[in-house]
């Protein structure tokens, strides 16, 4: 099978923008579509704001393609302290695989790969928000010894949803010394 995990670049903007609605959707909006959510999702992932974020030296778009077509990414956050932990700086700010895609260990290979590209650049840890309802999510994280670190709100409108923080440690890269 033809398949690719590689950091983004902008002629991945388009992509990038319909697999975050999508994913963002099926996700958030259970009970059906709302304005709110509409204006939320379709405000939040353009093809322009996408673009912007991966000149971004800050930010970076890890993507898996199958077939060179786009099923998967995670999205990275350099400098983004950790509510609950400032002295943790690096946050998966999303991590989303298209729903037909799910169960085949796609997103536990964008983490791997996430981890590595940390490790190689200093980062010892990366910290994450998820929706606390989200169950499956939470046990996906889980099961990678991600371990709880406090609460956050996400803010739509004049609702609020809880998301727990979530943390991992990740061991660094250790530069071979020649014999």
């Amino acid at each position: 099978m033809n398949l690719m995990i590689r950091v983004a670049t902008t002629t991945d903007a388009s992509n990038l923008a319909a697999l975050s609605i999508q994913v963002w959707l099926h996700t958030y909006a259970k009970s059906g579509l709302r304005s709110a959510l509409s204006d939320y999702v379709l405000a939040e992932y353009t093809s322009e704001k996408i673009a912007e974020r991966l000149g971004d030296e800050s930010q970076v778009f890890i993507v898996y393609e199958e077939k060179a077509h786009l099923v998967g990414y995670v999205r990275l956050l350099l400098d983004s302290p950790c509510p609950t932990d400032p002295s943790s700086r690096a946050e998966i700010a999303t991590l989303y695989v298209q729903e037909h895609f799910i169960g085949r260990g796609i997103g536990s290979k964008l983490l791997e790969y996430s981890f590595d590209f940390c490790s190689k650049r200093g980062i010892n840890g990366v910290w994450l928000s998820v929706n606390h309802q989200n169950a499956r999510a939470i046990s996906f994280y889980d099961k990678r010894q991600f371990r709880r670190n406090g609460s956050i709100f996400f803010h739509l409108e004049n609702e609020q949803y809880e998301n727990f923080i979530l943390y991992r440690p990740i061991a660094l890269a250790t530069a071979s010394v020649p014999s």
